[in-house]
């Protein structure tokens, strides 16, 4: 059952996620909302952003599981780009540490996958009417993790690190003990781009702007593996 709202403010909307058949499913939910115009679809972060009129999207959902970047990696940058932007991750994870870094980076909302029909389309009508939804089960999990007084405001180093690669964090491993990015690149016979391109996807995932807050976090995360 559809709830239809005539006071809803229209919101062009956009959808980013790369499994074809989930993508169909949801444009199509998606072009029968109330209170919805549908602009397009993207299977990537990068596609997304690379498209120029990504600019226009006021309500976005995401996938967190995405080639290349990820999704909260998406929300992030999106955010400090439209900071008004309404951002709602679509996923099948409900791990705590993937729901309170998606809200840490800017999602508005987070729905699992796998509800039935009439529960994804009255969660998406909340979406466009309050700008705010979570499933049911994501919001038990909030109302437990603050009762147990868990400390989720914050992820770990260690749990920041686990977002790289293995290659990531091997590059960002040897700019700790060399330096610059030409060092990096003689050390390890790659190419000056092809660091300069990993250590920008470490800067994303890590929420960081500079190599040194990277290697701060890495130093922070060999400490609390020692003492751990």
């Amino acid at each position: 059952m559809k709830i239809h709202d005539s006071k809803a403010h229209k919101r062009l909307t956009g959808l980013v996620e790369d499994e074809i058949v989930t993508r169909t499913y949801w444009e199509s939910l998606l072009r029968k909302q109330p209170g919805v115009d549908f602009l397009r679809s993207w299977g990537s972060a990068e596609d997304f952003l690379a498209d120029g009129s990504h600019g226009e999207v006021d309500l976005l959902l995401v996938d967190l599981e995405l080639p290349g970047a990820s999704g909260q990696d998406l929300i992030c940058r999106f955010k400090q780009e439209k900071p008004d932007a309404t951002c709602v991750v679509l996923t099948s994870s409900s791990k705590p540490e993937d729901v309170f870094d998606a809200i840490r980076s800017g999602a508005s909302g987070y729905l699992v996958k796998g509800s039935g029909p009439e529960a994804l389309l009255n969660n998406l009508q909340n979406i466009v009417t309050d700008g705010m939804m979570l499933s049911p089960g994501i919001a038990r999990l909030f109302v437990d993790e603050f009762l147990k007084g868990s400390p989720v405001t914050r992820p770990s180093a260690e749990k920041k690190l686990e977002r790289l690669t293995p290659r990531e964090l091997e590059v960002l491993r040897a700019a700790q003990q060399f330096g610059s990015a030409k060092d990096v690149a003689a050390k390890m016979g790659l190419s000056h781009e092809t660091v300069r391109v990993h250590m920008k996807k470490v800067y994303q995932k890590l929420h960081v702007n500079s190599k040194n807050e990277a290697v701060a976090i890495l130093a922070q995360g060999s400490r609390d593996s020692a003492v751990g």
